[in-house]
């Protein structure tokens, strides 16, 4: 039998799916903003994102289908470099800030988290 798709031939977890650079970055961001983040996902369902996370511990925690593992791990990638690029402009001087919130909250959301 031929198969047209790919099959997953292993059961182990997938590895190194946010870059280490992001992965700085964004434990970064949460240490920045430690003490206004709470986690809305069940006590036992999840690791909860922190300063001291592994990114992709937290994702495959959080995402149980690989695809989805692999969607978020990007979307973190591009947010990561957008929140660069905002904060940059932002201290410039341009007033951008709405955008950068928007952003913060995407991020956070993907890791399990929210403002509170």
């Amino acid at each position: 039998m031929i198969a047209t798709y790919p099959v997953q031939t292993t059961s182990t977890p997938i590895n190194d799916q946010v870059t280490t650079t992001t992965c700085y970055y964004l434990r970064k961001l949460l240490a920045k903003h430690t003490h206004e983040l709470q986690s809305f996902i069940a006590a036992g369902a999840g690791l909860v994102a922190d300063a001291k996370s592994n990114i992709n511990h937290v994702l495959e925690s959080l995402y149980l289908d690989d695809l989805e593992i692999t969607l978020m791990a990007r979307e973190l990638e591009v947010l990561t470099q957008l929140h660069q690029s905002l904060s940059t402009q932002i201290g410039f001087g341009i007033s951008i800030s709405g955008q950068l919130a928007e952003v913060e909250r995407r991020i956070f959301w993907i890791l399990g988290l929210k403002r509170s």
